[in-house]
C-alpha cells in the first residue's frame, strides 16, 4: 500500500475517555449502510413509483431567516421545473451579467422535480431582473434586499409533496399505519442511498482517502467498481493513458485528473491522487461519516428502545436551541424525549468531534477502533478542507406529516424536514427497502439526485458534476502553480 505524499502528522488525539475502557463487542461489522430496519417492520410496505411526472414530487424550501429589505444583496425567490440548482445559476449569471461567483444559495434542489428556492445575487438592481422572462422552467416569484450572501446551510428545512404511484392495491391503510407510527415515535435520521454513490463507491473512496491507500483510490475510481465503459478499462489497464482520456466520458473531474498526472508521471499514485479537486474530496469524506453514522445508528437500534431512546453518558441536543448536553439522569431526560424537547445524536466522525460517555462512548468508540482511525485520522492534508466533525440528530420528529389517497394506488404525502433530513428515509419506510432507490432515473443522479446533509438534493459523489465539460486533451486541468 502507498501512503500519502504528506506524511500524517504525529498522533496527538486526546486521550480516550475512562468509558472507553467499558468494553462494547459491535453487533456488526461495516454494515451495509442501506439495509436499515423499518419503523413499522410487521406492516407490508406499498412499493409504488415516485416521479412518474416532474409535478410529482415537489420541494419548497423554509429559509433560516427573512431578508431584511436593505443591503447589497439582491434575494430573488424562484420556481424552477426539470432544472438542477446549478442549471439556474447559470442561467441567472448569464441573464444579469455577473459571475456565478457573485450567486449563492441555501442548497442543492432536485431536478426531476418542481422545486422553490432563493438565490443571492451581487451587483445586480431590482430592474436588471426584468432580463429574467419567466419560462415554463423558472418563474420569479418575489425579489427583496438583504445583507450577506446566501450560503450552504442557511436553512431551516424544506417542505416537501409528493406523490407516490402504483402503490399495492388496498395499500392506503396501511400507508396510513406506518405515517402514523412514525408520528408517534420519530424517524431515524439516516443516511439514504445516494448519498454513498453507486454501489457505496463514494464511501469507499472517502474511506481509501482517509487511510492514505492511494492505489485503492487509483484502483476505485479507475477500475471496474467505477463503472466506466468497457472501451476506457482496456486502454487504461494497457497503460494507453492518452487514449483513455480520450474515451473517458464527460464531466469526470477526478477521473481527469488522476489520467493526466499519470501521463505526466506514470505509476505514480500519490501524485495522481493530489490531482483530486478539493470539493470531490470533501463529498466522498463526507460519504464514508454517512456511513459511519449510519453503523451507529445501526447499534442503538440493536439496544431495544425507540429512536429517541436516551442512554446514560449520551449527548443530547436539544431541539430548541441545538446546544449539546450529557445525558446522566436517564428516566428524567427520557421523559423530556417523549415531550420531544431533546433527541440523540450520533457522530459525524472528525478530529474535534465530541464523544459521549458510557455505552454509546464505548459504541462509537468501537467503530473509529475498527476500521482503524483515531480523531487524529481526520487530519487533513488538503488546504482549506476541514474535517472537524459533528454531532448529528439520530432521531427527527415529522408534526406535519400527512398521507391522503388521491385515486386508487396514488398516495400523496406532505411533510416538513429540518435541515440535513432525507425525504427519501421517510419514503423507503412507506415503500419498502430499496424501493426509492431502484426507482431513481440513473441519468439524474449525477445532477442533484441524491439528498444532501441539507436535506435537499445534491450530486451524487461518484457521478459527473452538474454542466461540467471534459478538457480537450492537449493539456491537464488549470491549476495553482506549485
Amino acid at each position: 500500500m502507498s501512503a500519502e505524499p504528506d506524511s500524517p502528522q504525529p498522533d496527538s488525539s486526546p486521550p480516550e475517555p475512562i468509558e472507553r475502557r467499558e468494553r462494547y463487542e459491535l453487533r456488526h461489522v461495516r454494515p451495509d449502510p442501506l439495509d436499515l430496519p423499518r419503523v413499522a417492520p410487521e406492516i407490508e410496505p406499498i412499493g409504488g413509483r415516485i416521479r412518474v411526472e416532474i409535478e410529482d414530487f415537489e420541494v419548497e424550501e423554509v429559509p433560516l431567516y427573512a431578508p431584511c429589505g436593505e443591503g447589497p444583496h439582491v434575494y430573488v425567490k424562484v420556481r424552477k421545473r426539470n432544472r438542477t440548482t446549478l442549471q439556474i445559476r447559470e442561467f441567472l449569471a448569464k441573464r444579469l451579467g455577473v459571475h456565478t461567483e457573485e450567486i449563492g444559495f441555501a442548497g442543492f434542489k432536485d431536478k426531476r422535480a418542481v422545486t422553490t428556492q432563493t438565490f443571492s445575487i451581487h451587483g445586480v438592481t431590482e430592474p436588471d431582473l426584468d432580463r429574467i422572462e419567466s419560462r415554463d422552467w423558472i418563474e420569479v416569484l418575489a425579489v427583496s434586499r438583504h445583507k450577506n450572501k446566501l450560503r450552504t446551510g442557511h436553512l431551516k428545512g424544506n417542505r416537501f409533496r409528493i406523490r407516490v404511484r402504483g402503490a399495492r392495491e388496498g395499500s392506503a391503510d396501511d400507508a396510513k399505519r406506518i405515517v402514523e407510527r412514525i408520528r408517534e415515535r420519530g424517524l431515524p435520521n439516516h443516511y439514504h442511498g445516494q448519498r454513498f454513490g453507486r454501489n457505496l463507491l463514494g464511501a469507499r473512496i472517502g474511506s481509501a482517502l482517509l487511510h492514505r491507500d492511494v492505489d485503492a483510490v487509483v484502483s476505485l475510481l479507475l477500475g471496474t467498481a467505477a463503472g466506466l465503459r468497457e472501451e476506457f478499462r482496456e486502454r487504461f489497464e494497457a497503460g494507453k493513458i492518452a487514449e483513455a482520456l480520450a474515451a473517458l466520458p464527460p464531466g469526470r473531474a477526478a477521473e481527469a485528473g488522476l489520467l493526466y498526472s499519470l501521463k505526466r508521471y506514470p505509476g505514480n499514485h500519490r501524485a495522481a491522487v493530489r490531482r483530486i479537486p478539493r470539493q470531490l474530496r470533501r463529498m466522498y469524506f463526507s460519504a464514508y461519516q454517512a456511513w459511519l453514522f449510519n453503523w451507529a445508528l445501526r447499534e442503538r437500534a440493536e439496544w431495544g428502545g425507540e429512536c429517541y431512546t436516551l442512554y446514560e453518558g449520551d449527548l443530547a441536543q436539544k431541539r430548541d436551541s441545538g446546544g449539546l448536553f450529557v445525558v446522566e439522569d436517564v428516566e428524567a431526560e427520557n421523559e423530556r424525549a417523549r415531550n420531544r424537547e431533546i433527541v440523540p445524536t450520533g457522530p459525524m466522525f472528525g478530529r474535534k468531534m465530541r464523544f459521549p460517555q458510557g455505552r454509546p462512548g464505548a459504541m462509537e468508540w468501537a467503530i473509529l477502533h475498527a476500521e482503524g482511525l483515531r480523531p487524529q485520522s481526520f487530519l487533513s492534508h488538503v488546504k482549506g478542507l476541514r474535517l472537524d466533525g459533528t454531532r448529528r440528530q439520530a432521531c427527527i420528529w415529522l408534526d406535519e406529516l400527512v398521507c391522503e389517497e388521491e385515486a386508487p394506488g396514488v398516495l400523496r404525502f406532505e411533510f416538513l424536514l429540518p435541515s440535513g433530513s432525507y425525504a427519501t428515509t421517510l419514503l423507503e419506510q412507506v415503500m419498502g427497502p430499496g424501493q426509492v432507490d431502484a426507482l431513481v432515473d440513473s441519468s439524474l443522479i449525477g445532477d442533484e439526485d441524491a439528498d444532501s446533509e441539507d436535506g435537499e438534493e445534491t450530486e451524487d459523489p461518484t457521478e459527473p458534476t452538474p454542466g461540467s465539460r471534459r478538457r480537450p486533451a492537449s493539456g491537464p486541468p488549470r491549476g495553482r502553480r506549485r
